[in-house]
């Protein structure tokens, strides 16, 4: 009898639709995950004549052409990390603990700058801060010194890094001061403690895993960024353009250079991570109270250093972004600005490039519709089933895209369909999928933390009832998690239509997106900069809109 149950109970498990879903979602992840990053590694570890070698990883490490990009990038990333927790912790501490006039303001707009990607900051410092730029060339006429002659070089991607990263620092540590019981610092002040001291000693400890986390978070985008180095690194390389620069020179003879640097980038992504969860599981705290931490008011002197501090970090992070908005209004005349008012750049945009905006917003749409239907179904399994192999492996697989730089997560899908049995290379599905696994991690874990606020036993009440699993999930799950659905997934598209590493590896004309538009326009001296300023402002607002509507309708603070 117990044979014969066992044997009726796993017919029943295999008749479970999500088993089938659940083999399907990792179907797909094998293909566009795993089988990409297999020929990688096989390029890596085999000689031009197809024999198993290690001298790729030898040459790699003599050669400085790779070397010291790559101490390059280790140390901009830690410096990137440094510098935006130095202005992120503090912030995130004032406004944690004290009533700031136009706190709201403030949080949405910290929340806003998250989702900037990266070479849009850089466009717009160099139109500031290049040799030829606004302040650059104003300074030069009205002879007042400046302490560089361009932004471009290693100071200038620590800058742009910076300022593009410490807003998100400041969201996690917010959480976790705001998270902070009062009564543990009460204690601390009741024996003797100055209040101070109670700050260095109670509650920084509590959010050393929340600023470790976001140090993580941060020194690794500065890492796997291409465009910022590209358009301001001058002669200071770093390891994702060395990658770029040597698949492209190489692609039609040999990859293997380009596929040993890549797999040295995962690495030591690999390792970053490591050392993160290592900190974090050494330094995390568990805290009972439930007490929310009181606002205290700013007076006199305190409170206008504050507001100066808080605006000025604001300005910082968002004054290119209104740069590029204000140039796209004046006139270009051969890659000069010219101070007159004109609406020319936005009639050439929408006569000359308009496809490329239809072009990014449809590839983000539809991969941002696979990832919604991708994240929903792993994240149910994940959360809810106990399928001993497909659970965990789709658990693990789902975030390898997390921290795999675009460039080389662009290397694998070239290496991987560009011959029979499927070439996807040079079309406009490559970049589509490419979207999608790419940002699928976003949709899905924000869907996994909203299932996990649902309780299992209302879908097991419905289906007391006879409601059949698939109406109990569409009629009783699908609801509760709507605004995480939602918010998941408008975060992932908003990832997809910014998106550049991978994008200006796999597009081919006449697949241009918008960012492939304002990059190339960047780069090329001379070029139609009024076009490109008006491409960006266009594609800030198809970022900004979405996020402050969202930020409104579910207060979403955390990306």
């Amino acid at each position: 009898m117990a044979v014969r149950s066992r044997s009726r109970s796993s017919r029943a498990n295999w008749r479970d639709p999500w088993r089938l879903a659940g083999l399907l979602a990792l179907l797909v992840l094998l293909i566009f995950i795993v089988y990409p990053q297999l020929w990688i590694v096989t390029a890596a570890f085999t000689s031009d004549t197809g024999e198993f070698t290690l001298d790729r990883f030898a040459a790699f490490a003599a050669d400085d052409r790779f070397t010291a990009p790559l101490v390059h990038s280790v140390v901009v990333s830690l410096a990137v990390a440094a510098g935006a927790a130095l202005v992120a912790v503090p912030l995130a501490f004032v406004m944690a603990r004290y009533r700031v006039p136009g706190r709201e303001a403030v949080l949405t707009l910290l929340t806003m700058a998250t989702t900037s990607p990266p070479f849009l900051g850089a466009y717009a410092w160099l139109l500031l801060l290049g040799s030829g730029g606004i302040v650059t060339k104003a300074a030069r006429e009205a002879g007042v010194p400046l302490p560089f002659d361009s932004i471009l070089g290693v100071g200038g991607i620590i800058w742009v890094g910076v300022w593009f990263t410490f807003a998100l620092i400041f969201l996690m540590v917010y959480d976790a001061f705001r998270a902070v019981d009062p009564a543990l610092e009460e204690a601390a002040l009741s024996v003797g403690s100055t209040p101070w001291r109670a700050h260095w000693k109670v509650t920084l400890p509590l959010a050393v895993p929340a600023i470790v986390t976001g140090c993580y978070l941060a020194g690794m985008r500065i890492f796997a960024d291409f465009g910022t180095p590209m358009l301001i690194g001058g002669g200071y390389q770093m390891l994702p353009v060395v990658v770029y620069q040597n698949f492209m020179s190489e692609v039609a003879a040999s990859p293997g250079v380009a596929a040993t640097a890549s797999i040295v980038m995962v690495l030591v992504s690999g390792l970053a991570l490591v050392a993160q969860r290592r900190i974090v599981a050494r330094r995390s705290f568990a805290v009972t109270g439930g007490r929310e931490q009181p606002l205290r008011e700013l007076r006199g002197l305190s409170r206008a250093l504050t507001l100066g501090g808080i605006w000025t970090a604001l300005l910082l992070g968002f004054v290119p972004h209104l740069v590029v908005v204000l140039t796209s209004f004046l006139r270009w005349q051969s890659g000069i600005l010219q101070w007159e008012p004109t609406l020319d750049n936005y009639r050439r945009l929408f006569e000359e490039s308009l496809q490329p905006i239809v072009l990014s917003f449809v590839f983000a749409g539809i991969a941002c519709l696979l990832a919604l239907v991708t994240g929903v179904v792993v994240a149910y399994i994940v959360a809810r089933k106990r399928f001993r192999i497909s659970g965990p492996l789709l658990n693990n697989l789902v975030m390898v895209p997390y921290i795999l730089p675009g460039t080389v997560f662009a290397i694998g899908f070239i290496l991987a369909f560009n011959h029979l049995p499927v070439i996807l290379t040079g079309t406009a599905l490559i970049i589509v999928v490419a979207y999608f696994i790419r940002r699928l991690p976003y949709v899905m874990k924000s869907i996994e933390t909203a299932l996990a606020q649902v309780h299992p036993s209302l879908e097991e009440a419905a289906m007391s009832v006879g409601a059949p699993p698939r109406r109990s999930f569409r009629d009783i799950v699908v609801p509760i998690i709507r605004p995480a659905v939602i918010s998941g997934g408008t975060v992932g598209f908003l990832q997809m239509i910014t998106e550049l590493s991978a994008t200006v590896m796999l597009y081919a004309v006449p697949w241009v997106t918008m960012t492939v538009v304002i990059f190339t326009n960047a780069m090329q001296p001379g070029s139609p900069f009024g076009v490109a300023s008006a491409m960006t402002t266009v594609l800030l607002v198809s970022v900004y809109v979405p996020l402050y509507l969202l930020r409104r309708r579910y207060n979403l603070r955390s990306i």
